[in-house]
């Protein structure tokens, strides 16, 4: 079968428009985990192909007999403050007794349930019940979470402990999450790292960018599949770069030449001309990200600490070089320990990397965004 939707901002669900070496060794990686029954923990910034990957594996896995899914989509609430009981339901499902609605409810042998959430000890219920009902028809079965860590931020339930309970009970089950804000998952899932618990079989592994080689191959594959030929390659490692390596950006660069070739524009022109619009995109996705950050860590530090690491690029800072730089300016924290809270939350979320005490951003329009913040 050969990809007939290959440029695409929605999700990957077909094997056969999956593209990365990494991706499709990450789809492999968590159906063996699946079949074997562990928990499995997929890490990687947003838009770098996480849900199509665990789409992905989902759908492969539904085709086996007896084996099942249910996905919960968590990525909406990326940048709440609080998530509510009424806001964990499946989104989609290969059991077909399962519905998916506000109020999902449940039919087995013609007898309708419908889960209305109304209390803590309510939900709690209807989600074991859920769950049982995965456990009792499936063979194999998979729960998979996906941008997890907002899970956290759940209202008088601790879903961990539901967590503990599917590992505990349900042999035949497995827990799949996946987190664009890796600390604050891990952080989540497991704070006690020394505890046995749902954890401690956990397959964690991260979904890097798309190399410039990968990102070249996938835009030709893809211009290729449309019928267009593109000579420019130099015109293509450009927007692999300036685009960051990330699936997501690059499927929507392709899309956008595609329209442009298709609505009369040559190449030649249309080609910088979806760059632009590439890189307008990508930067009000960025901004969107960091907005998201800022309304659950309240503090303009986090922004003036941003802001220092993107002038200083390309050369990495340790905490106290930050910290004199903060100073300088008048928006230091109190005390120079303080700046590690910071730099380690900063971290967490995914919008800094950290090597040897030295911090820096490493993506190229995500500093242009910092640059510009008010």
């Amino acid at each position: 079968m050969v990809c007939k939707n290959f440029f695409s901002t929605r999700p990957v669900m077909e094997e056969d428009c999956l593209w990365g070496e990494g991706h499709i060794r990450a789809v492999e990686n968590l159906l063996k985990a699946v079949i074997r029954g562990n928990t499995s923990v997929l890490l990687g910034p947003r838009r770098v192909g996480k849900t199509s990957v665990v789409s992905v594996m989902a759908e492969k896995l539904a085709r086996k007999r007896g084996h099942h899914y249910i996905y919960f989509n968590l990525s909406r609430f990326i940048g709440a403050k609080a998530l509510s009981i009424a806001d964990i339901e499946p989104n989609r499902t290969s059991l077909r007794m399962i519905t998916t609605s506000k109020s999902y409810s449940l039919s087995l042998k013609g007898l309708s349930v419908e889960v209305r959430k109304t209390s803590i000890e309510e939900f709690t219920s209807d989600f074991s019940r859920l769950v049982r009902l995965l456990s009792e028809n499936a063979k194999v079965g998979v729960l998979i979470f996906d941008e997890a860590q907002v899970l956290a931020r759940l209202k008088n339930v601790d879903f961990r402990g539901l967590f503990q309970e599917i590992t505990d009970s349900y042999p035949n089950i497995s827990l799949v999450f996946t987190g664009s804000m890796p600390g604050m998952l891990m952080e989540y899932l497991n704070p006690e790292a020394e505890r046995a618990g749902f954890m401690r079989s956990a397959e964690t592994s991260t979904l890097e960018r798309w190399s410039e080689e990968e990102s070249l191959s996938f835009l030709k594959a893809g211009f290729e599949s449309y019928g267009i030929k593109i000579s420019d390659e130099l015109e293509l490692r450009r927007a692999s770069a300036e685009l960051g390596g990330i699936p997501g950006f690059l499927s929507y660069f392709g899309m956008t030449v595609v329209n442009l070739i298709r609505g009369g524009l040559p190449a030649k022109e249309a080609l910088p001309r979806a760059l632009e619009e590439s890189r307008r995109y990508a930067l009000s996705e960025w901004k969107r990200d960091i907005e998201a950050f800022l309304n659950v860590y309240n503090s303009e530090v986090y922004v003036e600490v941003l802001e220092v690491l993107a002038s200083s690029y390309p050369t990495a800072l340790r905490g106290a070089q930050v910290y004199r730089e903060l100073e300088r300016i008048g928006k230091a924290p109190k005390r120079v320990q303080h700046i590690y809270k910071y730099l380690g939350t900063l971290k967490k979320a995914g919008f800094i990397r950290e090597a040897e005490g030295a911090y820096w951003i490493d993506d190229p329009l995500l500093r242009k965004v910092i640059r510009a913040l008010p």
